[in-house]
């Protein structure tokens, strides 16, 4: 080490036939300069009544007292160098931690990601996170702690009338009693109302007052802190709640908290490291290390075991009954538009040319088919096959459609507009004040299926969509054998059950007439009488003949009532132009549910104009459905076992050449460097230890002996500033908080240290090894002044590579 200049440190005491140490000190880190008494530098010691200057923690020195007066070395007492440096430091520190406690509160309430839309979440987390703090250091010095934290209330009833409760408020910012009461009402209320709700809410929902006030609240408690104690790590609690809150109401809405959670633990390292770092060096390596850190924990912790299915806390509230939507049915209204075929129902802008689904029909009751569809408001998100089929979006405008069914493409993923519920189990979507002139959007994944899944398909176990009830009275119908037997007649041959269906949709379509001005009804014996005598009726009869007949052979069935895509500047050319549709674009088709696949439409309506194939021309069918059923009524006659459950082979997909190495590649980088960081912090410090008790010198072995104190005393949160104090300084600061039992294993320490750094007495092998017994009993004392959580903090910390 350099040689230490400045008056001799006089407490120290000197083991009896030694020679005193030259001026100076040691804190483990640096040297310590002193001024010479004429006012000029001067190296070597000081004469008459000179002042010392002694650097505290990095921030300017601060003079120490005349020898002899106030305590050694000048000091007051123990914690006077400490105090002095926080004081020094506590302005710029204070800041940076408010700022980062601001970041914590944003990145808690931005979890809430999955609850609400982010466009709307935004500007309430940032106002909520940013506010509280602002008003704290404002504040701060100013008023109390009981004064700060009304104003603080204050301002979040000022900031939510003015943003959520403009209608309730005075002059649309003041918080009028209605404000407040509606902004309280809503915090109570919010949890219940997310905890029964598709998510996430609609963008409008004032139920984001609960996150405005949780990370207003966070803040302002964590703002709080950071100014008025010394804590290091107290500050980030606050928001822990508030993101603990986002997790649990998350877990049913789309996306992941993974990335908010480990942004939060990242931050919370970070707030740890600028309270308790001594230096900016320090500061500089650690945030490279902890940007690693949280760049690991996002890339691993989907692999995590809970990641892929995280307990759903709604699974313990009564959920709300879905509530049907009473109204008639769509299939009874089906002949009401074909004879108005010009009357103008809706528009619709799309580039796709897919047929438009009403209304879902999966019960019958011997008369007609009604749906079971319970529905429940949404916020956009309609849940079951999320990321399903090919993405259109549709925006609708209605005219003259009676409620409260909405037409959509297939199956929709998420929905735009005021008033709208869905049925999760359908997708069925309805409006609960559906009005001429009402718009929505609607973005919908269009499903594709290919002939070869199809022909392996097995008809899943539905019982309910089998189901062929009996009549009135309780007696079986007659009808129910008779469409048995015509069933097993129309798909005679058939090898396979999507096979069966789709010879049950060809013989419908050549067996029967589309005629528009034929009665309705679908019940049994209509059935009976379309399918034996008239053989004439509208799509609504081919679709429930089908939707009986596939049940009779066991093919689980449901009715569709939609539309056509309509004409109209977009239609057939894929621009997405406005079409019209009519009345007469009205549509039934049957659907057939395949295990693993869904349900599979089939189109039983031959074409009102009968042309080609001798009127096995299927109306309003896609131009996909059209070609798959074809191919598989082209199939070999030749017997084939028929696929059940049991036996049928899952096709496994042929991995995409370099289709993972990117994702895998990018989980890899971060996952060996965080890898790398826990190795470093777990090798490093014993290594070092290790090599500093067994230098080669013994006065070597005696200074790393100390240095190793001083690092074990920082466990303990005894702020030992670089450059600052000499070793017996170190050793009255670190005895006022250790006790009376570290005075003796400190003061040998430090004098041994202060022996063997300015080599006023020989040290040997024996005073090496006291140095290092006396290393252990204070390390024993740090041990039992330190909780288990602080000594692993301090170990993972980035400081203990470079201690």
């Amino acid at each position: 080490m350099a040689p230490l200049t400045g008056p001799p440190p006089h407490d120290i005491a000197v083991p009896q036939g030694r020679t005193a140490p030259p001026p100076g000190g040691l804190s483990g880190v640096g040297p310590v300069s002193g001024g010479a008494s004429g006012g000029g530098p001067a190296s070597g010691g000081a004469s008459g009544g000179g002042r010392a200057s002694v650097g505290v923690a990095g921030v300017g020195p601060v003079s120490a007292g005349e020898p002899g007066e106030g305590g050694a070395s000048g000091l007051t007492g123990p914690g006077a160098v400490s105090a002095g440096a926080y004081a020094a430091g506590a302005p710029v520190r204070g800041l940076v931690s408010v700022g980062v406690v601001a970041l914590l509160a944003a990145t808690a309430g931005l979890a809430f990601d999955g609850v609400f839309p982010f466009a709307a979440l935004l500007p309430v987390v940032g106002l909520a996170a940013g506010a509280p703090c602002v008003l704290s250091v404002l504040l701060y010095g100013r008023l109390p702690l009981w004064g700060t934290v009304p104003v603080s209330v204050l301002g979040w009833l000022v900031a939510v009338s003015a943003t959520l409760f403009r209608s309730e408020a005075w002059l649309g910012f003041l918080p009028g009693p209605a404000a407040v009461r509606a902004a309280l009402l809503g915090v109570r209320d919010a949890g219940g109302r997310l905890l029964t709700t598709i998510l996430p809410a609609a963008p409008d929902s004032t139920a984001v007052v609960l996150v405005s006030f949780l990370v207003w609240a966070a803040a302002l408690a964590g703002a709080e802190i950071a100014l008025r104690s010394r804590s290091v790590m107290l500050p980030a609690l606050a928001a822990l709640p508030v993101l603990a809150v986002a997790v649990v109401l998350g877990v049913a809405g789309a996306g992941s908290v993974v990335p908010y959670a480990a942004v939060f633990a990242g931050l919370t390292l970070l707030l740890g490291l600028v309270r308790a770092a001594r230096s900016a060096g320090t500061i500089a390596v650690g945030v490279p290390l902890l940007a690693c850190l949280v760049s690991a924990a996002v890339a691993t912790a989907p692999a995590l075991p809970m990641a892929e299915h995280p307990y759903d806390v709604r699974r313990l509230v009564e959920q709300p009954p879905p509530r049907p939507i009473n109204g008639v049915s769509a299939l009874d209204q089906v002949s009401t538009w074909l004879q108005n075929p010009q009357r103008e129902l809706f528009t619709v802008v799309t580039a796709s040319d897919a047929n438009l689904r009403l209304a879902v029909l999966d019960t019958f009751d011997g008369v007609t088919w009604t749906s079971g569809a319970g529905f429940v408001p949404t916020g956009g998100r309609v849940p079951g096959q999320e990321g399903g089929g090919d993405p259109v979006t549709q925006r609708f405008t209605l005219q003259r459609l009676p409620g409260p069914w909405l037409p959509a493409a297939d199956r929709p993923l998420l929905v735009k507009g005021a008033g709208i519920v869905v049925d999760p189990a359908t997708g069925m979507l309805a409006g609960t004040q559906t009005r001429e002139g009402m718009t929505y959007e609607v973005t919908s994944g269009i499903r594709r299926y290919t002939a070869e899944e199809l022909r392996a398909a097995v008809p899943a176990a539905d019982p309910a969509a089998l189901r062929l009830p009996d009549g009135p009275d309780g007696r079986t119908p007659p009808q129910r054998a008779r469409l048995l037997a015509l069933a097993r007649r129309a798909t005679a041959g058939a090898q396979s059950p999507t096979q069966r269906a789709a010879r049950l949709a060809a013989y419908l379509r050549k067996h029967a007439v589309n005629d528009v001005n034929s009665p309705p009804g679908h019940g049994y014996r209509s059935i009976e009488f379309f399918l034996t005598e008239s053989r004439r009726g509208t799509t609504e009869q081919f679709a429930a003949s089908f939707a009986l007949l596939a049940r009779a052979i066991g093919l689980p069935s449901r009715i569709v009532v939609g539309f056509r895509p309509g004409t109209g500047s977009g239609s057939g050319s894929g621009s997405g132009g406005v079409r019209q549709v009519r009345g007469g674009d009205v549509l039934a088709w049957a659907e057939v549910e395949f295990e693993g696949i869904g349900w599979v439409p089939f189109y039983p309506t031959p074409s009102r104009t009968r042309s080609g194939g001798g009127g096995d021309v299927a109306e309003g069918a896609p131009k996909q459905a059209r070609e798959i059923e074809q191919a598989i009524n082209s199939d070999s006659a030749e017997p084939k076992p028929t696929p059940t459950a049991a036996n049928r082979a899952t096709p496994t997909p042929a991995p995409r050449p370099g289709g993972s190495a990117g994702p895998l590649l990018w989980a890899a980088v971060p996952a060996a460097a965080l890898l790398a960081y826990l190795l470093a912090v777990l090798v490093v410090p014993p290594l070092r230890r290790m090599r500093r008790r067994r230098a080669a010198a013994p006065a070597a072995r005696v200074v790393g002996a100390w240095r190793q104190t001083v690092a074990r005393l920082r466990v303990a949160g005894i702020p030992v500033p670089a450059d600052a104090l000499t070793a017996g300084e170190v050793a009255s600061l670190a005895e006022s908080v250790l006790g009376p039992a570290a005075r003796e294993p400190l003061t040998t320490l430090a004098d041994l240290a202060n022996l063997a750094t300015f080599g006023g007495a020989p040290v040997d092998q024996a005073d090496a090894d006291l140095a290092w017994r006396h290393f252990g009993g204070v390390d024993a004392l740090v041990r039992q002044k330190a909780g288990l959580a602080s000594r692993l903090a301090h170990r993972l910390s980035p400081r203990s590579l470079v201690a």
